[in-house]
């Protein structure tokens, strides 16, 4: 092994010195090594290394292979490799285009530098010309001397020495050229590494080998300070030019005075420009010029604590470049706006804007929901310009009148979704703005009415686009009216302001709206409007000049009276009534209907919903949707419909309105045609209790054009309210008391429906178990007041003959009290389980009715006492049940299930079964189940009823017969 590879191995890993010494020691040799020892050294370094680093000594050098955990990178290294080329791809090829662009000027530099030099460096020598010229001239002198007789003496020659003039000149020139053949070798350098970098990341597949690769190279570039070299060849070429033109002044010193100075003027010019084109970029940053020395300039400035950084309002270690990109991206409002301007003028076809259209959403609506009002201002410009082809909206409107420019129908759609989705999205910004309080801010109309008539004889099957989109505008457009009607305000109610000059701004301001912009129906609204317009347009006749004064106090009083909250809910209702009105005739959802709902609603500062503000009745007719008999789940979807309900009870005339009974029923039908998830849904979102309201004005009005659809809608409304709950919620409680309150009083039409008895038994049941939970779930022996008015208001309707328990005084008697109340409160329970036996005795189509599973909660395992004319109540329920022979309907039949599922394990041993004639009555009717020819065994505790009442039968007879012992069956056979 070669001394040199041995010694370097030595300086692997300085912890390996004493093996080293071990290894001399035991060999009995000294250095110098010889080769034999060492090959042993070597071997022993390997050997350690390895046990160092738990590894085999053949895997340390092993070349990298990619593993499971690098393969399942690929995506994350595939990005950085896309960002990492791209960058360096542009930092490469602007390098390569500088360093071919200064090749080029080095050479046709060099070339004529190189004919200058042809002629000064003769200027360093003697010439042989002046020479033998001036011997000729000695000679002649000479000779002419010598005809005169005068002696002459032989002058010597004088050395030469080069002027100083030319000394200059050809330094400066000879260093020109230098470094101008320098910066070409050094390009030509450049031009070679860029290759070289660009092959050697580019020359492995794998993603994990090429990500490595490009970062060390790149890393390599930097710390060996690439951009600083690529920097300092202009910087060469500029020094070189500097050169060859204070070269060329002194070479034309001794030539031509005049010519050099015309020649130092031009390179004190031509320095003062480099000069001024090196210090702009650092005073204005968006400046076009640029130095090399500009860089330098900038590095030095900002060593002295980051002076000129500081002038710019920028912190940290910028470069110049650098500082430029972070101050593009402050105040950048302006710009983006005249960048906006610039791309609409070039989108001169329509087949152009669909990629705008596609592209204002994005930017307009945000993730989250709501809009980005940070962008506002990218797009005012666009919407209000006053050059057609610059409007965004007027060409949207064109766009929309030609229907699109593609001739496929699939295109065609998809281009007017975009643009009218870019029309919601603009709409949607322009109402959710800030408002402007500066009167010299109005804001005019940001949609021209032109608009609402292109969107409304559009021919396109894209409803559920235009209808929001035509809601939208129409309120954009009803706020623009508001804003400049409160600017009117505000401008006559200048405190200092003459009142000519009050009415003059008002009347420009009122210029800027028409009545064709009053789009709702509001006689009174208009009334104001045009007599505003009249009284600011008296302010110019000569008849008026000296009542100025009195002029705008009536201006005031009209204004106030456009401003009162009722006209401009009046204009909002009419929006949401036409919204819904088109939704339903189309018989289409909405697109982001919930949004377009919301936004109309705030786009007014006050209370949509406030009972408050007043509406005319014809003002409130565009509320009462609900008349369209089209209104079924199968049309108007649930979001919509709950809309819809809540636009109805927006006013207070949703009672007094002539069809108000006809909106009332379609509100219980569409409840009726519901599926369960539906109904769920609209009584979660009914937090204003509508829904309930129109059933209850109907029972209390008996204005109902079909009761079985109130009727049926109560038993709806109950089964989304939670009738089967354990604990009866609140809401549902408060319900049926209504209900309860008002059912003495319903008139026949109600009382004629085969359900109302039914929906009686299930609004007592769920009295019934508010008052058990009440009464049952409480961990104290106290009753509140509220739960003894339910006990007595219930048990006076359902057990009239039986006295309430009345609370005593005596504090001890609390207990026996509380007994008696809770006995009497169970037996309502069993007189109600009666009813539902009998009801279900009937044909009821298969329902199976009444909350059994309630029912046996609250009596499977009662083993107190039941008035006895409700057990007798109770075992006429059973014998009538059992007189329909429900074992030999269908299993599907009420009274089939009732009697196999539910009747026989109500109780668990049927100890309240205590009255003799009830015990007969039961116990005759379980003898004909047995003795029916169909009987297939006893259900559930069937027998054990038996077995208590044939008990009941024999004490009282007094017979000594074996008492028949009770036998539990726990299940049907």
């Amino acid at each position: 092994m070669p001394k040199s590879r041995l010694m370097k191995e030595l300086a692997i890993e300085s912890s390996l010195a004493p093996c080293y010494l071990k290894f001399c020691l035991s060999e009995r040799f000294c250095p110098p090594l010889s080769l034999w020892a060492g090959l042993e050294w070597h071997k022993m370094v390997k050997s350690e290394i390895s046990k160092k680093n738990d590894l085999p000594f053949s895997n340390v050098r092993a070349r990298f292979k990619p593993t499971s955990d690098d393969d399942a990178c690929f995506k994350l290294w595939n990005m950085y490799i896309n960002q990492a080329q791209e960058y360096d791809k542009a930092l490469i090829e602007s390098w390569k285009s500088d360093m071919d662009g200064m090749l080029l000027f080095s050479a046709l530099y060099s070339a004529v530098l190189a004919a200058f030099i042809i002629e000064s460096y003769k200027n360093l020598q003697e010439d042989p010309a002046s020479t033998t010229s001036d011997l000729l001239v000695q000679m002649s002198r000479q000779l002419a001397l010598l005809s005169n007789g005068t002696v002459f003496t032989f002058e010597e020659p004088t050395s030469f020495h080069p002027t100083a003039t030319s000394l200059v000149c050809n330094l400066l020139w000879f260093l020109a050229l230098a470094l101008a053949l320098t910066c070409s070798l050094l390009a030509t350098f450049v031009q070679q590494w860029t290759r070289d970098f660009l092959h050697k990341t580019t020359m492995r597949p794998s993603p994990v080998v090429q990500a490595r690769v490009l970062a060390f190279s790149y890393f390599g570039l930097r710390r060996f300070g690439m951009h600083t070299f690529v920097d300092t060849i202009p910087i060469l070429l500029h020094i070189s030019l500097f050169f060859f033109f204070a070269g060329l002044v002194a070479f034309l010193l001794p030539v031509s005075f005049p010519l050099m100075c015309l020649m130092a003027g031009v390179l004190a010019g031509f320095m003062l420009i480099y000069c001024g084109l090196s210090y702009i970029p650092l005073v204005f940053l968006d400046a076009p010029y640029r130095t090399p020395l500009s860089d330098f300039l900038w590095r030095s400035g900002n060593r002295l604590h980051g002076y000129i950084i500081r002038l710019h309002g920028l912190r940290g270690d910028l470069s110049l470049t650098e500082a430029m990109i972070e101050k593009s991206l402050q105040k950048s409002s302006d710009r983006d706006s005249q960048c906006m301007e610039y791309t609409m003028k070039q989108l001169n076809f329509d087949t152009e804007l669909v990629p705008m259209f596609e592209a204002i959403p994005e930017a307009v609506l945000s993730p989250r929901g709501g809009v980005r009002l940070e962008n506002f201002k990218l797009v005012a410009s666009l919407i209000q310009s006053s050059e057609p082809e610059n409007s965004i909206v007027s060409r949207i409107s064109h766009f929309i009148s030609i229907s699109g420019t593609s001739s496929d129908p699939a295109n065609q759609m998809r281009d007017m979704t975009y643009c009218l989705k870019a029309l919601r999205s603009l709409a949607l910004l322009v109402i959710q703005k800030p408002t402007q309080n500066d009167v010299d801010d109005t804001l005019m109309f940001w949609f021209d009415r032109s608009l609402l008539q292109v969107l409304a004889v559009s021919d396109t099957t894209l409803r559920d686009h235009i209808t929001p989109a035509i809601a939208l505008v129409r309120a954009s457009r009803l706020q623009s009216l508001k804003r400049c009607i409160d600017n009117v305000a505000q401008i006559l109610s200048f405190p200092s302001t003459p009142a000519y000059e009050k009415l003059q701004l008002a009347d420009n301001v009122f210029r800027c709206m028409s009545s064709d912009d009053i789009d709702w129906t509001s006689k009174m609204f208009l009334e104001h409007f045009i007599n505003l317009g009249n009284v600011l347009m008296k302010h110019i006749s000569d008849d008026w000049q000296d009542h100025l004064d009195e002029l705008v106090k009536e201006a005031q009083t009209t204004v106030s009276q456009l401003q009162s909250p009722g006209r401009w809910k009046a204009a909002l209702i009419s929006i949401l009534g036409e919204f819904f009105s088109k939704s339903i005739t189309n018989g289409v959802k909405p697109i982001e209907m919930e949004v377009t709902w919301q936004t109309i609603l705030t786009s007014m500062p006050f209370s949509f919903f406030d009972q408050n503000i007043k509406v005319d009745e014809e003002e409130a007719a565009a509320s009462f949707v609900l008349n369209n008999p089209s209104i079924i789940p199968s049309i108007v979807p649930p979001e919509m419909f709950i809309l819809i309900l809540r636009l109805f009870f927006s006013t207070d005339r949703a009672f007094s309105f002539h069809g108000s009974a006809k909106c009332r029923s379609i509100v219980q039908w569409y409840l009726h045609e519901c599926q369960p998830i539906q109904r769920n849904y609209l009584v979660t979102q009914d937090v204003e209790t509508h829904l309930e309201e129109c059933i209850l004005e109907d029972l209390r009005a008996d204005e109902s054009e079909y009761p079985t659809w109130c009727v049926t809608a109560i038993e709806r409304l109950y089964a989304g309210l939670g009738f089967q709950y354990a604990i009866v919620p609140p809401r549902l409680r408060i319900f049926a008391k209504k209900i309860f309150d008002l059912v003495p009083n319903v008139s026949a039409n109600f009382n004629r429906d085969r359900w109302w008895l039914v929906t009686k038994a299930r609004t007592e049941w769920i009295l019934c178990v508010d008052i058990y939970n009440n009464l049952y779930l409480s961990e104290t022996s106290a009753v509140d007041a509220s739960t003894l008015d339910d006990i007595r208001a219930l048990g006076g309707r359902l057990m009239p003959d039986i006295p309430i328990p009345e609370q005593p005084d005596s504090p001890e008697l609390n207990k026996q009290w509380v007994d008696d109340i809770r006995k009497y409160a169970i037996s309502m329970v069993v007189f109600i389980i009666s009813k539902f036996i009998l009801m279900c005795s009937e044909d009821t189509g298969g329902v199976l009715l009444g909350d059994w599973v309630g029912m046996l909660n609250k009596l499977y395992r009662y083993e107190g006492q039941i008035y006895d004319s409700i057990q007798l109540q109770f075992a006429e329920s059973i014998m009538g049940l059992i007189s329909v022979v429900p074992w030999n309907q269908p299993k599907e039949s009420a009274a089939s299930q009732v009697f196999r599922d539910w009747i026989w394990r109500l109780n668990q041993d049927w100890v309240w079964i205590t009255d003799l004639k009830s015990a007969r009555i039961l116990a005759d009717a379980i003898r004909r189940h047995k003795n029916d020819v169909n009987f297939r065994g006893t259900l559930w505790q069937e027998q054990v009823l038996l077995d208590r009442c044939l008990h009941i039968i024999q004490d009282a007879e007094g017979e000594h017969e074996p008492q028949i012992p009770l036998i539990r069956v726990s299940s049907a056979t």
